[in-house]
């Protein structure tokens, strides 16, 4: 037996609604082959991460931390 279906949000679904009884075994194939996607350009790391007049002179703290960023959210863009 051969039911066309597409795939929804991660999930097979079967055009015409055929009744198939749960538990019930199934073969997918795909007669289309998927292109690989070529991965995003890397970008280097800047250091330091956190700048400072002093760099290494910074005792980060978990709440020092998030105070930088919160201070770097309310920051305009340079």
């Amino acid at each position: 037996m051969e039911i066309p279906g597409r795939i929804q949000n991660g999930v097979v679904v079967l055009e015409g609604a055929p009744a198939l009884p749960d538990g019930a075994k199934v073969i997918v194939f795909c007669d289309v082959v998927p292109v690989p996607q070529e991965p995003g350009k890397k970008k280097r790391v800047e250091f330091p991460l956190v700048h400072s007049k002093h760099p290494g002179s910074l005792h980060l703290t978990e709440q020092r931390i998030a105070e930088i960023l919160d201070e770097e959210d309310a920051a305009p863009r340079r």
